[in-house]
């Protein structure tokens, strides 16, 4: 009975890893497949700057305000089942969305935004959960993916225009959508068998035992008793009555009322995390937005040149990004990281604002720190929670306010080039913003997790 939820349990790791990967191939590419094809949809609605602008921006304000709101869902109706809905409706939204017009067009890319921001908020908690000891290498494999997705929505974009249309491109993207749902209802399924093999010797709920992860063998014995509150041996009026687990239904021992989880919005650690997350989306999307008009205008490049070069920045992400575990262990912990981080980022914006010209070391240094910052971040996201079931809350609170910041980066950039009708304060403005990197960085990174004992 213990070797066959012992090989289920190893079968599922690998199912959360190609479930995930898969997932976070569809969590940038409806995003970022837009901007290539943004001049033929504008001409085809007669869309203003403005409202072309808007489509590519709806989506950021979609993971500010709906990042609370996934994690409520994910706690009402379980992670697995949000997560499938979520699938569900961004496969329907990304085939539907370009046949209708524009209201059509704007309305789809509001549930785009809105499926993307329940992948976005519980993939670093699915992996919390279910990863056990290899967090760190599934949080840098899935979040890797999230580059490859984007770089692979850029480059098909146009040329699948060109044979199907920029409607049928944009739509073809529901057919990654729809073999992510189908791996996610085989994780499911197998998630379930194990749960149920684990169950008949797995002590009543009154016992207070936890539920196995899927990554390590159940235990073959009967779990221990939970300690009661009061610090006595033994159960006693006293205990702390077990609850339900977050979506597997299988009763886990309750905090001890001793020590409560506080609020995620008291904790100065999550704000730290909120604002390491936030500065670095909005570096990424200000730059991925207006690196191609910088080149053509300051370096004299060609609109192509400019596509390049954003594309490389977005392909050198994936490296960085897969790059995080093995940094954290060299450099020894997340703090110093996030500095490094920092660095590369101000590699990039100040190379671009004195050596325009010179664009392709810069555009190479940056890429790998906006993949290796994004790692870092939903790694620390994943980690320092003191259990999943928090670990909703931090990532829900993080995601929402850090992208209601990234979602006035472009906008801010764009006004303060229009403004000045030059580059200069717009790259000062974000040179100040990895400053700040750097500093939310050196408190993000920090080793005690968030909500434990005596944590602030």
């Amino acid at each position: 009975m213990t070797r066959r939820p012992a090989a289920r349990a190893g079968g599922g790791l690998g199912l959360l890893v190609a479930a995930t990967v898969l997932i976070g191939l569809n969590l940038r590419g409806p995003i970022v497949g837009i901007p290539p094809l943004i001049d033929e949809i504008s001409a085809d609605l007669g869309l203003s700057s403005t409202t072309a602008g808007l489509i590519t921006s709806l989506p950021l304000v979609c993971f500010a305000v709906g990042s609370p709101v996934a994690a409520l869902l994910a706690r009402r109706f379980g992670l697995e089942r949000t997560m499938l809905a979520a699938l569900l409706l961004l496969g329907a939204a990304i085939a539907l969305r370009p046949w209708d017009g524009l209201a059509a067009l704007l309305a789809g890319t509001v549930v785009v935004g809105a499926a993307i921001t329940v992948g976005n908020v519980l993939v670093p908690v699915l992996v919390r959960r279910d990863g056990g000891s290899h967090v760190k290498s599934i949080m840098a494999t899935s979040t890797s993916s999230y580059g490859v997705g984007g770089a692979l929505a850029a480059a098909v974009a146009v040329p699948m225009a060109a044979r199907l249309g920029w409607r049928g491109a944009t739509a073809s993207l529901a057919v990654l959508v729809a073999v992510a749902v189908v791996v996610w209802l085989v994780h499911m399924r197998l998630r379930a068998r194990v749960r149920a093999d684990v169950a008949p010797s797995t002590p009543a709920a009154g016992a207070g035992a936890t539920p196995a992860r899927m990554s390590a063998p159940p235990a073959s014995s009967a779990a221990p008793r939970p300690r009661p509150s009061s610090g006595t041996p033994g159960p006693g009026p006293s205990s702390a009555p077990p609850r339900p687990g977050p979506s597997s239904g299988t009763p886990r021992p309750a905090p001890s009322s001793a020590h409560p989880r506080p609020p995620v919005w008291t904790q100065a650690s999550v704000w730290w995390l909120a604002a390491f997350f936030g500065l670095q989306a909005t570096l990424f999307y200000s730059v991925s937005a207006w690196l191609p008009p910088l080149l053509v205008e300051s370096a004299s490049a060609s609109a192509a040149t400019g596509g390049t070069a954003v594309s490389l920045f977005h392909l050198l992400g994936i490296a960085g990004t897969l790059a995080v575990p093995a940094l954290l262990r060299w450099l020894g912990g997340a703090r110093r990281v996030g500095v490094v981080i920092a660095l590369g980022w101000l590699v990039l914006l100040v190379g671009v604002l004195v050596l325009p010209h010179v664009w392709m070391p810069w555009v190479l240094v940056g890429g790998l720190a906006q993949g290796a910052g994004i790692g870092l971040g939903l790694t620390l996201v994943a980690e320092r929670p003191v259990d999943a079931d928090y670990g909703r809350s931090v990532s829900a609170m993080v995601q929402g306010a850090g992208y209601a910041l990234a979602a006035l980066g472009p906008i801010v950039i764009g006004w303060a080039h229009g403004a000045t009708a030059g580059w200069a304060v717009p790259l000062t403005i974000l040179v100040a913003l990895a400053v700040g990197l750097a500093v939310s960085g050196l408190r993000a990174g920090e080793d005690r997790p968030i909500g434990g004992p005596a944590h602030g």
